[in-house]
């Protein structure tokens, strides 16, 4: 769908000599090293993230606490098939550092080549009016927002990254396939986007905090379930959820209507419903690494970690200072 008069461009990232200070050399070789990667055939990439997951397994234990608790409670396993299940989870982390490369860098004619299976795209084709495109965090989400760009011109949200190297890799990288982005912070913004005629990508399935949420059902327990979707179901515009999950090495990009419905609670539980049933389609490759039940009222089911609140501490005085 082409909208002639109301044409976006993307903002291309702020570049700084800052992002060459001594404290991101290191960065800098790994998005380099990745880069070069990048360039080997799939299927042996696929191979050095198993391993690189498998790495990422031995020296994460509060990762693996993390994710093992969401698995748990979420897809109510345990024992030993909790732990396959686990250890699946973080080869699929480790393969998702090298399907972002793909995603970031690798040409047009490569990304058609993979294995990729669109189901009921009309749902998307031709349309009229914006829509809001629920999308889930899947370890290979950078991917799969690449995949989505060959069929629809998409707009979309991001969140601005801690690393400044990362984001400005991140967002210079998407600006070739992504029509148009938003920061977080840019929420009215986005409906305005949609209403213009927009296809707008939204993941609404971590926990953003309990100011921007509503306590809905997630899998059977209570998760702080952020209400921006409802707005757009109270304005009666068009919410398609919009899954791709890894099945046999084929990427499937699956879409769904939902209803729209004035009630919040009501569409909110129905949203979460379709998280559950895509996230069971490949419940490995789901990124149970957030702590997605983090603002529990009854109190934090996670283990306390001391160095990660320590690190974010010193950001929150950072900005403040600034």
């Amino acid at each position: 769908m082409n909208h002639p008069n109301n044409p976006l461009k993307n903002k291309d990232p702020q570049f700084s000599v800052n992002l060459f200070s001594p404290k991101n050399i290191i960065t800098w070789l790994g998005v380099i090293f990745l880069r070069l990667l990048s360039m080997l055939p799939y299927k042996i990439l696929m191979r050095i993230g198993n391993s690189t997951g498998n790495l990422i397994y031995k020296v994460s234990p509060h990762r693996k606490e993390i994710s093992r608790t969401n698995i748990n409670r979420c897809l109510d396993i345990e024992g030993e098939i909790l732990e396959k299940v686990v250890r699946l989870n973080f080869q699929a982390v480790g393969r998702g550092i090298f399907e972002m490369a793909l995603a970031w860098w690798a040409s047009d004619n490569r990304i058609k080549k993979l294995d990729t299976k669109l189901i009921n795209g009309d749902l998307l084709r031709n349309q009229e009016t914006g829509v809001l495109v629920l999308i889930k965090h899947s370890t290979h989400l950078e991917l799969d927002l690449r995949l989505l760009s060959q069929f629809f011109n998409l707009t979309g949200m991001y969140k601005i990254q801690t690393n400044d190297v990362i984001n400005y890799v991140m967002i210079k990288a998407r600006n070739n396939y992504i029509k148009g982005s938003l920061t977080n912070k840019e929420a009215l913004k986005a409906i305005r986007w949609v209403r213009s005629g927009e296809i707008f990508l939204y993941a609404a399935d971590q926990d953003y905090g309990s100011k921007v949420s509503r306590m809905i059902p997630f899998f059977g327990y209570d998760a702080a379930t952020v209400t921006f979707p409802a707005l757009f179901a109270n304005k009666n515009i068009k919410i398609v959820f919009a899954d791709v999950s890894k099945v046999e090495d084929v990427y499937e990009i699956e879409l769904h209507e939902l209803e729209n419905e004035k009630d919040e609670e009501v569409f909110l539980t129905q949203m979460n419903k379709h998280y559950e049933k895509f996230i069971k389609k490949e419940p490995e490759g789901y990124l149970w690494m957030h702590r997605r039940f983090k603002s529990n009222p009854e109190g934090s089911i996670y283990s306390p970690w001391a160095r990660r609140e320590r690190k974010r501490k010193k950001r929150r005085f950072e900005r403040e200072s600034n």
